[in-house]
């Protein structure tokens, strides 16, 4: 222990040998500054429920992460994660290591990449998170073994160095759960890793894609310097999310943003500043230290940089994307000491919805679920409901007919007298499929919670131009009913094509035109009992 410690404060001091130069301006004015994030915080360590330095000062670290190293792994280097410090005022770099999708189960030789990122980190003082990033395999117990054997190894390796972080489950997803799957598996890898680093933090994920974090919270894992992780993607995940943080906080259970993304769950749609913005300042009114999706060329709204830009940084305006430019404004703004804290978190129970996230992570890098905010509200339809006692409200979750999602938005309304079971209904969703070998569905939110909200794809019996395919929704039990005179609340969802090509909307019988806002609409079907009770079929 006592040889542990002077290690790490030896690597504190090497670091602060190595000068940061912060760039003022565009224009290229520099300035310098005589430390490096781990000089100025060393030892990172949880108190009271917060991530603090050192000296025992609570910190907000803001960075960014790699996309999946098997794919963008050329931005993951020494001149990338330089220039990020040196212009971008990083603190933290994230190393996302798909365990499957190529990643390190079938091709273990990824982890030479993460070994190149943490001893670049080592050098420029940066911390360097290790991520350990479970998505299609969606139980952390899928992999435990390897998982154990990985942290094992990287714990021995750099447990000696102050700036490693273990992430040991990027998003939990697939109907597991904190108590049954998730903690357990935790505290069997969090031995793993403390067998050899008694003290660097390990922060784990929470279920439903990272967002059920208030389950943790309620069940806090032993190891002091543990943190739980929440993703959110600012065009899906809205207000219910940062009430869960609030929640966490109040429980004092350590929070870390370890991947947001200004685009929706997908990866792409936006980007959405207004709502990153508000992110932003929330988290940064509670200190809560965060890491943006994602440092890579590719093609979609997450990405930081403009397709070609150098994989050895040196970026002008003109090489970030609109994504881009606002996350490196706010990794530049303010300091990553916070104070003793600006705001006290409301210690009630934050309500339902389960959710799923992950932008731009599968396939070539993007997908899996994630749930949020949306544009508009349940309620303000300008069309009156026909008679009977269910209608349909809809909207678009974006206003882009011819990207690779469509995303229906839809909110049932009981009109009658009586309660209806959501169980017994169905709502269907109809498009040409453009000539596409297969679809992909995804529930990215969900008021019932995103877990009892079930899709379907199905051909249509009778093919017609602007229809040969419809996605039926259908709810479990657990659901519950529409109260008379009430709402289900918004179903967000999210239709692909399996080879993750363009669609054109513009010939879907369903598509209202990319109308973002609420209104009611009969070319979005219901169902029930198997009866049409709402809307007009193709």
């Amino acid at each position: 222990m006592w040889m542990k410690t002077v290690k790490k404060f030896s690597s504190g001091i090497l670091a602060a040998t190595l000068t940061v130069t912060l760039a003022v301006s565009a224009g290229g004015t520099s300035a310098e500054a005589a430390t490096t994030p781990v000089q100025q915080h060393g030892q990172l360590s949880i108190k009271n429920g917060r991530l603090v330095d050192t000296k025992g000062t609570p910190v907000q670290l803001k960075g960014i992460s790699s996309h999946g190293i098997q794919w963008f792994g050329n931005y993951v280097n020494k001149d990338t994660m330089k220039w990020l410090r040196d212009d971008w005022g990083i603190s933290v770099f994230r190393v996302a290591m798909y365990t499957n999708e190529g990643g390190y189960i079938s091709n273990p030789s990824v982890a030479n990449k993460v070994k190149e990122a943490v001893a670049a980190a080592k050098d420029l003082g940066v911390y360097v998170i290790i991520d350990w990033h479970i998505l299609s395999d969606g139980d952390p117990n899928t992999y435990k073994t390897q998982a154990k054997t990985f942290f094992n190894e990287m714990s021995a390796q750099y447990g000696t160095l102050p700036n490693v972080i273990y992430e040991i489950a990027n998003e939990p997803n697939g109907g597991v759960n904190w108590n049954n799957q998730i903690r357990p598996y935790a505290v069997d890898v969090t031995k793993s890793i403390r067998a050899n680093d008694p003290d660097n933090i390990i922060i784990v994920g929470t279920g439903t894609w990272s967002q059920d974090v208030q389950d943790a919270a309620d069940n806090q894992l032993p190891d002091a310097n543990t943190m739980y992780a929440v993703h959110f993607y600012a065009g899906t995940h809205g207000q219910f999310l940062r009430d869960r943080i609030d929640y966490a906080l109040s429980k004092k259970a350590p929070v870390f943003v370890t991947e947001w993304g200004t685009s929706d769950a997908s990866g792409n749609g936006g980007p959405f500043l207004t709502e990153s913005k508000t992110w932003v300042d929330f988290l940064n009114s509670r200190g809560v230290s965060w890491v943006n999706w994602s440092l890579s060329d590719k093609s979609e709204a997450s990405a930081a940089l403009a397709p070609g830009a150098s994989s050895t940084g040196g970026w002008s305006q003109a090489n970030l994307s609109t994504s881009g430019k606002f996350v490196r404004e706010q990794t530049r703004a303010g300091s990553t000491t916070v104070g003793g804290g600006t705001t006290t978190p409301t210690p009630t129970q934050p309500t339902t919805p389960t959710t799923p996230g992950n932008g731009g992570n599968t396939g070539g890098g993007t997908t899996t679920p994630t749930p949020g905010t949306g544009s508009g509200t349940p309620g303000t339809g300008t069309t009156a409901p026909a008679k009977g006692a269910l209608s349909l409200q809809f909207r678009s979750g974006d206003n882009n007919p011819s990207d690779n999602a469509m995303r229906p938005v839809f909110n049932i309304k009981n009109n009658g007298s009586t309660p209806v079971k959501l169980s017994d209904l169905k709502v269907r969703y109809y498009f040409n499929n453009d000539g596409k070998s297969g679809d992909q569905t995804y529930i990215d939110w969900a008021q019932v919670g995103a877990a009892n909200v079930t899709t379907t794809s199905k051909a249509l019996s009778s093919s017609k131009s602007t229809a040969n395919r419809y996605v039926e929704f259908s709810f479990t039990n657990a659901a519950g009913s529409i109260p008379a005179g009430g709402q289900s609340g918004e179903v967000q969802a999210r239709i692909h094509p399996s080879d993750w090509s363009n669609f054109n909307e513009t010939n879907d019988y369903s598509y209202n035109n990319g109308n973002t806002t609420f209104a009611t609409y009969n070319k979005v079907t219901i169902y029930n009992q198997d009866k049409l009770v709402w809307g007009v079929t193709p």
